[in-house]
């Protein structure tokens, strides 16, 4: 018994100075974040004024809008966020002047929002000055307040919008549920580990446990520990909330992976739907690279916060919105569908391809499932120019390229 006992004690000791290979490594904190955005106004009918930080630095914007359905003479917009020492602060402040929505509709002098972030917290203030609805003055709103009348429900104060407009019935041509907000801002800071340091991950030394006592029928079995399933880049953005990415009646062909006689395999699907129906930015994010190319034609990239990134080509023209360096919000605006390129001699379509940030996937992946989720119940935004528009399809501009295709000069 003793020798046994004096074995089981060399065992214990060597167990201290030789980590397993099941030795757990303390954890390091998350590093800190932080985030701001605002715009002078966003929603619907297009973005004015966007400026945005992520973790940290400094940016603002200006503008001003004259299109059918939006007037402002003019705004401001300024964005922080630091995270030095772990410490996250953001800050967001947007301003718009002289602001008339929907042929006006609901008018205001002057619309501000501030929200200001810290360590998990989050304030907001504002105020609206000359807010008239549906020619009845409402005078200077600074609380959180709301109202409903000549087709609009108006909310001032609230949340992240100074103002935010929506239609409850079609007016001056735009479609039940078009929405406009003024002043839009956001921010978000969560301390945490400075985010410049480096430490090295120092293991901490478990003893191993003693064999179990042969002779002890009260020995523990050891338990099985289930290995946690691991999510695939196409579930994790088939979860997501996505928008579909052309708007009507859309067949995705099933396409991944076929053969092509100039660039090789297929590394899309391509979604065919009639000339000119609308091309929709699936998530909020930035685009590049917008232009023509010989083979792709019309084509842009959108990249996500994450780094997920998606492909269009084919387009039959650009949307006012696609421009390289802009941040555009889910459902807006890119193009109209088309078959410019080298897919002229086919019908109108858009190949669409998803190239996800995941360290286990690198390029393309088959989109099919993905496109399919997204189609049957993904987001359904009303989309600015689909809010005026909708379904007419003889008031579409995109549907001009069915008589001629002026990109191309034919």
């Amino acid at each position: 018994m003793r020798l046994r006992l004096a074995a089981l004690a060399v065992l214990a000791l060597a167990a201290l100075v030789l980590a397993a290979p099941g030795d757990r490594v303390r954890a390091q904190a998350p590093p800190a974040r932080a985030a701001a955005e605002a715009a002078v106004a966003a929603g619907d009918l297009g973005i004015v004024g966007l400026a945005s930080v992520q973790d940290g630095g400094r940016e603002r914007g200006t503008g001003s809008a004259s299109r059918s359905g939006m007037e402002i003479a003019g705004g401001r917009t300024a964005v922080r966020a630091a995270r030095a020492g772990g410490r996250a602060s953001a800050r967001a402040t947007a301003t718009a002047e002289d602001v008339s929505l929907f042929g006006g509709l609901v008018t205001a002098e002057r619309v501000t929002r501030t929200a200001t972030a810290s360590d998990g917290a989050l304030e907001r203030s504002g105020s609206v000055t000359g807010l008239a609805i549906a020619g009845e003055a409402r005078g200077d709103v600074d609380t959180a307040s709301s109202w409903s009348a000549g087709g609009v429900r108006v909310t001032a104060n609230a949340e992240g919008a100074g103002l935010r407009v929506r239609l409850t019935r079609a007016v001056a041509g735009f479609a039940s549920g078009t929405t406009v907000v003024v002043a839009d801002v956001s921010a978000e800071a969560v301390d945490g580990a400075d985010p410049a340091a480096t430490p090295t991950p120092s293991p901490t030394v478990v003893p191993a446990p003693a064999p179990d006592d042969p002779l002890d029928p009260g020995a523990a079995e050891p338990e099985d520990q289930p290995a946690r399933p691991r999510v695939t880049a196409e579930q994790r953005l088939a979860r997501g909330r996505f928008v579909f990415p052309v708007y009507g009646d859309v067949r995705c062909a099933d396409d991944f992976g076929a053969a092509r006689a100039v660039i090789g395999a297929h590394q899309g699907n391509d979604c065919f739907a009639a000339f000119g129906s609308p091309v929709l930015a699936v998530a909020d994010g930035t685009l590049n690279r917008v232009g023509t190319l010989p083979i792709s034609g019309n084509r842009l990239w959108l990249k996500t916060d994450r780094g997920d990134a998606f492909f269009y080509a084919h387009l039959s023209a650009f949307g006012p919105e696609a421009v390289s360096g802009r941040r555009v919000k889910a459902g807006t605006l890119l193009g109209f569908t088309g078959n410019t390129g080298d897919a002229e001699p086919t019908p109108p379509h858009v190949h669409f391809e998803i190239h996800p940030n995941d360290q286990r996937q690198r390029g393309a992946i088959d989109p099919h499932e993905v496109l399919q989720t997204w189609q049957s119940g993904g987001e359904l935004p009303s989309g600015g120019w689909l809010a005026r528009y909708g379904d007419d399809t003889e008031a579409r501009p995109g549907t001009l390229v069915e008589v001629r295709d002026f990109i191309a000069g034919e």
